[in-house]
């Protein structure tokens, strides 16, 4: 493309939307042939009448020859263009087509990544359920107990009730913990040491999620602010080539009147004031250039950064879902304070050993209850012993049913949100296999070795 076509290209050019991809693009040849035909025509048309007018005046007619081999440039390099033309349609057109391709497989990858994600954690889930599901059935098999079966657990209960405040009136007297919090640690024991380091990494990745969320918002702004400035710019170059361009045309056109009525040769003059005008042009059509290239650098890099966004927007959300859900089980705030919690909780059985005699006392009346719960049929009978009020005093054994009925509603809630976004997942996976059947091999490679299916 010439360059004067090109600033009549970039003086009609539209305003870009606000942060949609630029592209730029070069002028069909049908429009470069008609554009070269009409300047042609205008020529034509301009000599013939400088031709009657100077054979009307009797004077010879004077010829610009230097116009005539502009205008013979132009149309040359105006044709050599349009064969460019068709190889750069072809190669944006396959530029395009490759960017739809990756964008499809990348969506898909997200959704396969969380489809298998949340099928994980439902399994997690589910295992919770069926745990206090069971606790729910073992409270049932104790109350339906007949009545001498009842109070002996109830006897056995409250020796082992007196025992174990007996063992911790020593621990009591250090105000090491509460008993609520003691016998929370002991009836999840076997998990804190996991859940602690599972803490720590989580508390970690929040800081660093938060961290980078903070960090992308900023960039979004500062890529907003950018394409902001470089549009101004744009603008500010239209008004400053259109200036010079109507100044061009008021000279030259003084200049043709001053030569024809005159009759002097204004052709150095001319070409000094060609000169100056495409330097200028070259100038403002390198910045403009400069411009463009800025836009559309500053749109690519706003979208991956909303991109990036909402990935750490979405683990930021899942991590906080989590770590509220262990806090709330532990009773805690923080890692430190479940560490904490776990650190004096060791310390008081280590005391408590020191008083054999009771400890021992206590862990045969605990066998004891073990081995009649066990025999009526309780799936999980060393839960007791830690709550032996509950045996004793029906009002407890109530609390304990409705808390686990909370607990047992939270999972399921839990439940139905991750099936919402696995069915979501599902049906997105499923739109783009159907819109694009390609897919539906790497969403197979994906899925197979976690052993999940849609």
């Amino acid at each position: 493309m010439g360059l004067l076509d090109k600033f009549k290209a970039y003086l009609n050019e539209e305003d870009p939307g606000d942060y949609q991809e630029v592209e730029e693009g070069l002028a069909s040849p049908q429009s470069e042939e008609e554009s070269v035909e009409s300047d042609e025509d205008m020529d034509l048309s301009l000599e013939d009448d400088m031709d009657e007018e100077s054979e009307q005046d009797g004077k010879p007619v004077k010829k610009f020859t230097w116009g005539a081999k502009l205008k013979n440039a132009l149309a040359a390099m105006s044709k050599k263009k349009s064969k460019l033309n068709m190889d750069d349609q072809d190669v944006i057109e396959e530029v395009r087509q490759t960017k739809t391709v990756n964008a499809e497989i990348k969506a898909v990858q997200d959704f396969c990544e969380q489809l298998v994600d949340v099928s994980y954690h439902m399994e997690d889930l589910k295992r919770e359920y069926q745990v206090v599901t069971s606790y729910l059935t073992d409270i049932q098999r104790i109350e339906e107990l007949p009545i001498e079966m009842a109070n002996d657990l109830i006897d056995n209960a409250k020796h082992i009730e007196m025992l174990d405040k007996s063992r911790n009136t020593y621990l009591q007297s250090e105000n090491l913990l509460s008993m609520e919090q003691y016998k929370t640690i002991a009836r999840l024991e076997d998990e804190v040491v996991d859940t602690i380091k599972t803490l720590n990494e989580m508390e970690v990745r929040d800081g660093m999620l938060k961290s980078d969320m903070s960090h992308l918002e900023g960039e979004k702004e500062s890529l907003k602010y950018r394409r902001k400035d470089c549009a101004v710019g744009v603008e500010r170059l239209r008004g400053v080539l259109g200036t010079v361009l109507i100044l061009f045309f008021i000279t030259a056109l003084a200049m043709i009147w001053f030569a024809l009525t005159t009759q002097t040769n204004v052709t150095m003059y001319a070409l000094i004031l060609g000169a100056v005008v495409m330097v200028i042009f070259a100038a403002c059509y390198a910045k403009y250039v400069d411009y463009k290239r800025e836009i559309k650098e500053a749109d690519a890099k706003y979208k991956r950064a909303v991109s990036l966004l909402n990935k750490v927007k979405a683990k930021y959300i899942n991590n906080t879902s989590t770590l509220d859900y262990i806090y709330e089980k532990y009773g805690v705030h923080s890692s430190k304070e479940l560490e904490y919690m776990w650190a004096q909780y060791d310390t008081m059985n280590k005391d408590a050993m020191r008083y054999s005699q009771a400890n021992n006392d206590f862990r045969v009346y605990c066998d004891q209850l073990v081995k009649k719960l066990t025999s009526i049929g309780v799936k999980d009978p060393l839960v007791w012993p830690k709550q032996t009020n509950a045996l004793i005093d029906r009002r407890e054994m109530v609390e304990i049913k409705h808390s686990l009925n909370l607990r047992r509603q939270s999972i399921r809630e839990k439940l139905a949100t991750c099936e919402k976004i696995r069915d979501n997942a599902k049906i997105a996976i499923k739109a783009s296999v159907e819109l694009n059947p390609a897919l539906e091999s790497f969403v197979k490679e994906v899925l197979t070795p976690f052993k999940v299916s849609i």
